[in-house]
């Protein structure tokens, strides 16, 4: 025999969602302040991918520098000089100082030096000449001590400066040279012509230190004269010239 239900299809569709199990969303109350809701937006946030950072702002390109900006070109003031150059001395005049400069005259007597010259007044030119050709040519050359001096410019030049006459007439000039000489030594000075000698005149401000050049007495003769200004024997054309042989 069989039996027809007789429940009302109301009653069993309500008796039917209520032994089925809820789902995530069901158990979420609707009231977001409950702990219900908090739970399953962490859930949610969980199984979602990391959000993805904003992009860097866009950078300009940084511009060319200008080939004549002018903080490049300025000159930096703790340059002193030429790092690692040193100056070389390849002219050494043999002159006295002109009336225009101040100078100062080595303290060391290394760089003194007595010797004997023949000057050719016309040609301008000044000739070392050995003792022994001296000796043979009496009233030719004539006896001068070479003393490194150098001007405020740092132009160094081997300065002649005249002996004392052996035959007791001294000449003003040859003395007051002297005087202004043996004043070089710890002062700035300069010669002046006046009435038949030098006037010598000290330097009235602070002109600082003489910078020498590093070369010694032999190097400065050899720059100086050379061997064309060097007179060893008498086969030199300059004493065949004075002699008279050619």
């Amino acid at each position: 025999m069989t039996f027809k239900s007789e429940i009302d299809p109301v009653i069993e569709r309500q008796s039917i969602e209520a032994t089925s199990p809820p789902s995530c969303l069901e158990l979420t109350s609707s009231d977001p302040n409950s702990m219900e809701h908090n739970m399953a937006q962490d859930s949610l946030a969980s199984t979602s991918h990391p959000p993805i950072p904003p992009l860097p702002p866009a950078t300009q390109m940084a511009a060319a520098p200008d080939p004549f900006e002018p903080s490049q070109f300025a000159a930096n003031s703790t340059i002193v000089g030429d790092a690692g150059v040193v100056k070389q001395l390849v002219v050494c005049p043999v002159r006295k100082p002109n009336k225009q400069e101040f100078v100062r005259v080595h303290p060391d007597p290394k760089y003194r030096l007595e010797v004997h010259i023949i000057e050719l007044k016309n040609e301008r030119e000044l000739y070392l000449v050995m003792p022994s050709v001296a000796a043979a040519l009496p009233g030719e050359t004539r006896s001068v001590t070479l003393t490194l001096t150098v001007n405020r410019q740092g132009s160094a030049f081997l300065w002649p400066v005249p002996t004392p006459s052996l035959r007791g007439r001294e000449n003003d000039w040859y003395t007051s040279a002297r005087a202004g000489a043996a004043h070089g030594v710890t002062n700035w000075v300069k010669l002046v012509s006046n009435s038949g000698s030098y006037d010598v005149l000290a330097a009235p401000g602070a002109l600082g230190n003489p910078v020498w050049p590093n070369n010694s007495m032999r190097d400065l003769l050899a720059i100086a004269f050379g061997e064309t200004f060097t007179i060893r024997d008498l086969s030199h054309p300059v004493i065949k010239r004075l002699l008279g042989q050619s």
